[in-house]
């Protein structure tokens, strides 16, 4: 492998390393396997370093607690009786805590992102495909706090539709693109079968939870008569979505303790 071309990796590869292995979905390097001068076989992986890293190990606890924390919100918003028992109000804080939630546990991934390249709070790092995937995501929830607070403010139709309805949308297109992208680094290619890892089934849990999300957008478009185009579909779609972002969020809380069994 040329000079240039070691400079360009995700990390330092030696120049005297051999057997130099690149895996990931094109044009991002998600893995590097190479042997060193010393004989010794080293193995990196983009989600492994910011997830099993002794420095952020703990952050990574936390972030998965606090996505299981506002996917309970989301999940028992959409449920009858639970507005039944606390009333519409009670119920509309409730999404719109959850997307707090939601987006500090985003936030806190991004820079866990940013922080495996050198970098504190903030960073611009395009090269590593989790910067895309948790920058998205954050993105995204940032566009449900105004969804849910909207909703929160019970605004009329017009306002409720580009208030409401539009950043609905919006925020599940880019949970649906960033879950996409976080399957795919953890795979090591855009499509990937690797049940026997952890860090698989968070990614594919995280994707179909976007899939339900963007079930429950369309469900949730407010007609010209001012009324949801399928009340059902919303309601269930978002019970479905946070259902599986909850399960995902608590594999994501020990993730990184085994990394030789959390990830490839």
């Amino acid at each position: 492998m040329s000079t240039s071309k070691r400079r360009s990796l995700p990390i330092a590869v030696p120049p005297d390393s051999t057997e130099v292995e690149l895996s990931g979905p094109r044009p991002f390097i998600t893995r590097v396997r190479y042997r060193a001068a010393d004989g010794q076989l080293v193995d990196w992986s983009a989600r492994r370093l910011r997830k099993a890293d002794p420095g952020t190990r703990g952050l990574t606890w936390w972030i998965g607690l606090l996505f299981v924390i506002g996917s309970a919100c989301f999940l028992v918003g959409p449920v009858p009786a639970y507005e039944d028992a606390v009333g519409l109000t009670i119920t509309n804080a409730t999404f719109f805590v959850g997307s707090l939630f939601f987006t500090t546990a985003s936030y806190l991934s991004y820079m866990q992102v940013v922080r495996s390249a050198g970098r504190r709070w903030v960073g611009w790092t395009p090269q590593l495909m989790g910067f895309w995937a948790t920058l998205i995501q954050l993105v995204g929830t940032v566009f449900f706090n105004v969804t849910t607070l909207a909703g929160l403010l019970s605004l009329t139709r017009p306002a409720a539709e580009q208030y409401v309805w539009r950043p609905d949308a919006v925020g599940s297109v880019c949970f649906l693109v960033a879950s996409a992208i976080a399957f795919s680094e953890a795979g090591h290619r855009w499509i990937s079968w690797r049940p026997g890892k952890r860090d698989w089934h968070i990614t594919a849990l995280n994707w179909w939870g976007s899939v339900f999300f963007g079930i429950s957008a369309i469900g949730a478009y407010v007609g010209s008569d001012g009324q949801m185009r399928n009340a059902t579909a919303a309601n269930a779609g978002t019970f479905l979505g946070a259902a599986f972002f909850l399960v995902a969020s608590a594999l994501m809380m020990p993730e990184g303790r085994n990394p030789d069994r959390d990830h490839d």
